[in-house]
């Protein structure tokens, strides 16, 4: 959000240097860049009340006295006759009309609304627009202008599910489907609520009289609405994170003032519905806030803080209607800290108790670097997401409304990295992330893996795609060379999934692997995606086996065998190691070398044999007496002879 440093002057008493100003900003949690005079302002989520000048000047006014006061339409205003109808109540509860007309010829635009549209190089439209634009840069509250003249039926505020074509006042045309909550004339919508209105009725510079909205509608209902139909809306931004649900007859009044300063007005009327009208009560304990903050305040300076913040302290703190961010204890002591500042409350050291360091690696390290070594990139997502799952945990006071819940599974968030990565040209993506998921029936520690487009980009693999056999193999070898473990495979079906199995370790249900479904994932692109999710929580790996090393040396043997063909390669193998696991003084054997010619048929393997005893030095005795049956047995195999002998 964009404000002039000299248009928050105007709110303040006090009057702060532009530096003095940007350090208490970002002591308040108000990140910013600044250029000239116009102050960039990072406004989190949870703070719609702070999306207008009235709303940081708020926010600053323990350090710099607010003054909010500006003119307002005071007289008493006629109550409108407008044929209005609302059949959602629950979606929005409060909502005001003003019916407004004037004469005569509209004046030039008094510098303070002059100032916005030059100082933040905006245009212009006509003078009922503009004041609504400005409106909502000064007061937080968006309104919208219907040209009255174009109104030929009763208005109704409705939620619908209606495909039907819609074409907005910037001029674009969208096609609206599934639920949408609607004002409609004459069952045509004219106005997507809290997004944007259609051009059918929207104001033009030779307007004289127009009917101006002013509602509080549910957070929840405008959330997405902007970006489904890819639309840019300063209002659905505001709505989105909450108005003060109080305010629209206050705004109108206002509107109906700046409207009184560029032109006479002929008529006026007023209709309102009030419905939410209870504020938020928290129970005050100065103990306990002290306590979460850190600090030895006394009542009397807690509830200062609070009551330069707009909060009624009383026998319970009420909550002014524009924070709707609050309801607990927690976000009272976040507010007194800010008041503080963070890098003001004295620090203090704590007694943590010391615990050795663990060397020994666990599963989840071993996996890392395995996943790693093999070209995987590790992730870290946001824990919280919209999902609908039953078992999901509610977040209270979410920073974001769209991330209100934990999430109850990785895959959803990895295919989101997918997607991002497919939309910048990503052509081999290797993914995993460890988390630990949280719902209502407990915890577990997870791993996810997904995989899409090419193995690799080296010129062997260029070509080879990832596919569902890339991936089962993956998981079997991890589970077989860092558990030593076998794993089972069940298909099944499930609507997220083309290809779907339940993968099973020694009898038990650890997780999930398949093709996820194009729906799905929702990519752009063709190229199919591949994943497993598994549970880590009952996995160990094997005991170490520990085994005393020998002070004394070792004696090798070589022994080089001339085979037939490539069979004869399994069977020697399986009787030297049939010899190997006979004997204790055969510590290792291993292939130390292998030639083959197949021009003129030759095929030669040398292995390599240890020897080494625990308690004494070996004798030739005792090596001949192993190494002579493994010679005898080898050469009665067919096609295998010993060079040498």
């Amino acid at each position: 959000m964009k404000i002039v440093y000299s248009h928050l002057l105007n709110f303040l008493e006090k009057k702060p240097s532009l530096a003095e100003l940007s350090d208490k900003l970002f002591q308040l949690g108000h990140e910013h860049e600044i250029e000239g005079e116009v102050m960039d302002l990072e406004i989190t989520p949870n703070r719609g009340d702070c999306l207008s000048l009235k709303g940081i000047a708020r926010d600053l006014n323990h350090f710099y006295k607010a003054d909010l006061d500006t003119e307002h339409y005071d007289a008493d205003i006629p109550e409108s006759n407008l044929a209005f109808e609302n059949k959602a109540e629950d979606l929005c509860p409060n909502i005001s009309f003003v019916e407004i007309e004037i004469e005569g010829k509209v004046q030039a635009y008094a510098p303070y609304l002059e100032n916005y549209f030059q100082d933040l190089k905006l245009n212009k439209n006509n003078l009922f627009t503009d004041i609504s634009n400005y409106l909502a840069y000064e007061t937080g509250q968006p309104t919208h202008c219907y040209d009255a003249t174009k109104i030929n039926g009763p208005l109704v505020l409705e939620k619908r599910n209606k495909q039907e074509k819609f074409k907005t006042l910037l001029g674009s045309e969208i096609e609206l489907k599934g639920e949408n909550l609607v004002f409609t004339i004459n069952d045509v919508a004219v106005d997507l609520a809290g997004t944007m209105g259609d051009e059918s009725t929207s104001c033009r510079a030779d307007t004289t009289k127009v009917l101006v909205e002013c509602a509080y509608f549910k957070p929840e209902e405008i959330l997405g609405k902007a970006r489904q139909y890819n639309l840019n809306s300063e209002a659905s931004y505001k709505f989105e994170r909450g108005v003060d649900y109080l305010a629209q007859e206050q705004a109108l009044r206002r509107f109906i003032a700046i409207v009184s300063d560029h032109a006479k007005i002929k008529s006026l009327a007023l209709k309102t519905e009030q419905r939410k009208v209870d504020r938020t009560k928290v129970e005050f304990d100065s103990d306990r806030l002290n306590k979460i903050i850190g600090t030895e305040l006394s009542e009397t300076e807690q509830k200062d803080y609070l009551n330069s913040l707009y909060f009624k302290t009383e026998e319970k703190v009420v909550v002014p209607s524009h924070r709707s961010d609050i309801d607990q204890l927690n976000d009272l002591a976040e507010e007194i800290t800010r008041m503080i500042g963070y890098d003001n409350i004295a620090s203090k050291a704590l007694a943590l108790p010391v615990k050795a360091k663990k060397i020994e690696a666990s599963f989840e390290d071993l996996c890392r670097s395995y996943l790693i070594n093999n070209g995987f990139f590790e992730v870290v997502n946001f824990p919280f997401n919209d999902n609908q799952d039953e078992a999901a945990i509610s977040v209270d006071n979410p920073l974001d409304k769209q991330r209100s819940k934990m999430r109850v599974c990785i895959t959803k968030s990895l295919k989101e990295n997918v997607v991002f990565n497919q939309n910048r040209q990503k052509d081999s993506i290797k993914f995993f992330e460890f988390s630990d998921i949280y719902t209502k029936d407990g915890n577990e520690n997870k791993l996810a893996v997904i995989v899409s487009g090419r193995t690799n980009k080296n010129f062997k693999e260029f070509n080879s795609q990832l596919d569902y056999a890339y991936l089962k193999g993956l998981i079997k070898t991890i589970f077989s060379e860092i558990l030593g473990k076998e794993l089972n495979f069940e298909l099944e079906q499930s609507k997220n999934y083309d290809l779907y199995e339940k993968v099973y370790c020694d009898d038990v249900h650890i997780g999930r692997i398949g093709k996820l479904s194009k729906e799905f994932v929702g990519s752009k692109t063709k190229t199919p995606v591949f994943s497993f999710e598994i549970v880590l929580n009952n996995l160990q790996l094997p005991a170490k086996k520990q085994s005393k090393i020998s002070d004394f040396p070792a004696s090798y043997r070589d022994l080089s065998f001339s085979l037939d063909s490539h069979d004869n390669l399994g069977e020697l193998a399986t009787l030297i190691e049939k010899h190997k696991e006979s004997t204790a003084l055969m510590t290792d054997c291993f292939v130390f070398d292998l030639f083959e010619n197949k021009k003129q048929n030759i095929l030669k393997v040398g292995y390599r044999f240890k020897f080494q005893a625990i308690e004494n030095n070996i004798t030739d005795e005792e090596t001949e007496a192993v190494m002579n049956p493994l010679i005898k047995e080898s050469l009665e195999i067919d096609g295998v002879n010993i060079e040498g002998l």
